[in-house]
């Protein structure tokens, strides 16, 4: 019997989260065994993540090894070959999800065929809402509002389409785009390949919706439903700063489809003003009032800035 719903899962270097997102995914659903399946693609974890699961409590779940960190797109895929599910979601392993999550989500894109994909509101690891849950697709006038504009000084009028949620609304919307973390959808829809493979990690999820899109299929965000995303855990522990670099190189490989250079090169300079003001802020909030969050959060920015000149650097070396 072919499971109704295939939920594919892809680690690296989060053992303790994985745990934890594994319980929450058995414990939250009331679907039977036979009807989901549960596939974790492991990218050459160096935590004890595989040994983890090969122990016997997790004899319910498939394992694959990926033979290398061949990224979060890549490492989708290699699960997505290895099943015939109807429906399949898209897991972070940093993710906990909440009761009737699962079922609720599976539920909505069964009963609404107009629908291609779903994604869920997603609470950051304090609570509060988080924003890159999904929104609207990159403009420059979005980024600009986003980075470095002085929003509550402008009027509310001009607003944009934000490029991440900005508020924490009940019920089902269309939106541009939803964050892979948590995206469910329909394998008649999506075809045989989910993204594109010139991705590695970020941006992917913006080249499904939109092609989704084009297809004639909605793309809902859905607040019927909570999961947790400890955002960026994996992320944090990545010393490759190539790597680091496809946070900033994947949302600008879909932006700078069908535009000019000027157009990317004012991209390029909106998130270098936008992260080295952000970059700055944190510094001196960390200096003012000594939290570990402002020093997580500037060391971000310097690394995104760091990673964004590499970036550049090397492709005009390449041109």
């Amino acid at each position: 019997m072919t499971p109704e719903l295939a939920i594919i899962i892809v680690n690296w270097n989060v053992k303790d989260l994985l745990e934890d997102c594994l319980k929450s995914v058995k414990q939250s659903t009331r679907l039977g065994e036979e009807h989901y399946e549960v596939i974790v693609v492991d990218n050459a974890s160096s935590d004890g993540s595989v040994e983890m699961l090969r122990d016997p409590r997790f004899a319910w779940l498939q394992v694959i090894e990926a033979g290398g960190n061949v990224g979060f797109a890549p490492g989708c895929q290699i699960g997505y070959e290895e099943t015939n599910a109807p429906y399949v979601l898209l897991l972070n392993p940093d993710t906990f999800v909440h009761d009737g999550a699962i079922d609720q989500m599976l539920a909505t894109l069964r009963n609404d065929a107009t629908i291609g994909i779903l994604g869920s509101r997603l609470l950051n690891s304090d609570g509060t809402f988080q924003r890159a849950a999904g929104g609207a697709f990159p403009t420059l006038y979005n980024l600009a509002w986003n980075y470095v504009l002085p929003k509550r000084l402008l009027p509310s009028s001009w607003r944009p389409a934000p490029v991440y949620i900005e508020d924490d609304l009940p019920g089902l919307r269309d939106l541009d785009w939803v964050s892979g973390a948590s995206l469910m959808f329909r394998r008649d829809v999506v075809g045989p390949q989910i993204f594109s493979p010139d991705f590695f990690m970020f941006g992917e999820d913006m080249q499904l919706c939109h092609r989704i899109q084009q297809n004639g299929y909605r793309v809902i965000f859905s607040a019927l439903q909570t999961i947790t995303h400890h955002h960026g855990k994996s992320f944090a522990k990545q010393p490759s700063m190539e790597v680091i670099g496809t946070v900033f190189k994947g949302p600008r490989q879909f932006f700078r489809k069908d535009r000019g250079r000027l157009s990317c090169l004012m991209y390029d300079t909106i998130l270098f003003i936008g992260y080295s003001m952000r970059w700055l802020a944190f510094s001196t909030l960390a200096i003012l009032r000594p939290n570990n969050d402002y020093r997580t959060m500037a060391r971000f920015c310097r690394r995104y800035l760091w990673a964004m000149v590499l970036s550049l650097s090397s492709r005009r070396k390449r041109m």
